[in-house]
């Protein structure tokens, strides 16, 4: 049996808000729930009755106190995210925003802070995020990608100590290909069967990356993923 395969999706939404003159970007530490105690854009669930634009703002307005006009962001990219062994994947659309309005602050679930383009702080991040940001950053998008997630151990996921430590990693990178004249892919697999995570490396959450399929500077705007992986649709 697949431990990534998946039989539903939950949609999601992110938002990174960017100031290109001064080559900063705006993020969030959560401060309770998942991804608690890891640096992220802005976002969540749509609720019954709105838009995936819609909640993607609303969520905004929510975590950090500002609020986009809807002319003012733009849709980068879409990434479903599969944890082993769970049939629930997570389908998060991915916006940017270069202007706002409002005076951002502080909430009960995110903390905000502006950070240098070169002082973005991957080790305290979702592992994708050192994977799709830089491209976000570069005008790169649209892009989609899989993102396949597996259980760290207990050790490396509370900081103590392991009793044992493995390190042995397989790992295969392919060399990028071009789908077409607009899109290439990149992908890399990583066998991990006889690697125990360590309280030395990064605190990038209770989930270590375990594989990834990424293509850049699409043609079209996706709009949603089938169950399989690939993209549904792409925006109108």
């Amino acid at each position: 049996m697949d431990p990534f395969r998946i039989t539903s999706k939950k949609v999601l939404t992110l938002i990174l808000v960017i100031d290109k003159d001064l080559q900063k970007i705006l993020l969030g530490y959560k401060k309770r729930g998942f991804g608690a105690h890891l640096w992220n854009g802005f976002g969540g669930k749509v609720e019954p009755g709105e838009t995936i634009q819609q909640g993607a703002l609303r969520e905004l307005e929510e975590e950090a106190g500002i609020t986009v006009s809807p002319e003012r962001f733009q849709k980068a990219g879409v990434l479903l995210f599969v944890f082993e062994n769970d049939p629930v994947g997570l389908e998060v659309h991915v916006y940017k925003a270069y202007q706002y309005e409002g005076q951002i602050r502080e909430c009960e679930e995110m903390r905000p802070q502006w950070f240098n383009f070169a002082d973005i702080p991957f080790d305290q991040m979702w592992e994708d995020d050192r994977i799709w940001l830089p491209i976000l950053l570069e005008g790169q998008d649209p892009f989609y990608g899989r993102m396949y997630f597996k259980h760290k151990p207990l050790e490396e996921s509370t900081g103590l100590e392991p009793s044992t430590v493995t390190t042995a990693t397989t790992t295969t990178v392919a060399d990028p290909v071009m789908v077409n004249s607009t899109t290439s892919a990149v992908s890399l697999s990583a066998t991990m069967a006889t690697t125990s995570f360590t309280a030395t490396q990064p605190k990038s959450g209770p989930f270590a990356m375990f594989d990834y399929h990424l293509e850049k500077n699409l043609a079209g705007v996706p709009r949603e993923f089938a169950l399989d992986g690939t993209i549904a649709s792409f925006e109108d």
